[in-house]
């Protein structure tokens, strides 16, 4: 199958207003979205809309779905909805693979998660950043600029609330390379002086594996719930440092195209 695990290593280098720097093991999941359900029968620590040990929900990702409909839409659906409002030929696309963290005994958390769009050679022609913040507002970015063989650029406003310790009105410089043997990401976060937090993904290929899930289930013991642990330690730190905030509420009106938008966007 298509599917597959990455074992990751997630980097964090503050520059600016002082030197920070801190590093995390994780895994994440590569799941072509036409195989969720065989992955689902194949394996019985993974489950698509439904309680496991690891899980995968549609709703998780995308816009919030309407909960009068009988049939709920897929992730795929709601991917090629977004899709149909970008410059891409959607009948190019014939398969698509998401990085992502999944559910991990119910909790689930994704900083950010990727899309792959795949021709019928097997190039990827496009990808798909989405984004999301701990207030559990999600933003997307299409990238199809190849700037290096394999590797897709993007450098836009970010427009999005992230963290209190970075700016709405910095930019993002994403370089998402290819998901091969090995697996590698960057992303800036930049403003007017340069370059003010460097985050990286260094990622290794692994089977997808009952076994290999029962591994990760020690050598990952609460994945999702470590990675929000992490993020706001490493904020109590800060503020303890008195770093500059960002307030959400007072640059509401920078925040654009947010999906799930808190109610500090939405209240008159």
């Amino acid at each position: 199958m298509n599917s597959a695990l990455y074992q990751c290593k997630i980097f964090h280098k503050r520059l600016t207003p002082v030197n920070r720097k801190f590093s995390y093991s994780v895994f994440m999941m590569s799941l072509d979205l036409d195989e969720l359900d065989a992955l689902a029968t194949n394996h019985w620590l993974f489950s698509r809309n439904r309680w496991n040990i690891y899980s995968f929900r549609d709703a998780d990702y995308l816009q919030i779905t309407d909960h009068t409909l009988e049939k709920q839409p897929s992730v795929k659906e709601k991917l090629l909805d977004y899709l149909a409002t970008q410059d891409i030929d959607l009948t190019n696309i014939t398969r698509i693979t998401l990085q992502t963290f999944p559910r991990i005994f119910g909790y689930q958390f994704n900083p950010v998660s990727f899309y792959y769009l795949e021709d019928s050679t097997g190039k990827t022609i496009a990808t798909v950043a989405e984004v999301g913040n701990t207030f559990h507002e999600k933003k997307m970015f299409f990238i199809n600029k190849e700037h290096k063989p394999g590797w897709f650029r993007l450098q836009t406003n970010k427009d999005f609330y992230v963290s209190p310790f970075s700016k709405v009105d910095d930019h993002f410089d994403f370089q998402i390379g290819p998901k091969n043997e090995t697996w590698a990401v960057n992303i800036n976060d930049e403003n007017q002086d340069g370059i003010v937090l460097v985050s990286t993904i260094r990622g290794n290929r692994k089977s997808f594996s009952s076994l290999r899930l029962s591994w990760f289930i020690i050598r990952y013991p609460l994945l999702t719930l470590r990675v929000i642990f992490l993020i706001h330690w490493h904020a109590l730190i800060m503020w303890i440092k008195k770093f500059p905030i960002s307030n959400k509420k007072g640059t509401a009106s920078q925040q654009t195209d947010v999906i799930r938008p808190h109610k500090s966007l939405t209240r008159k």
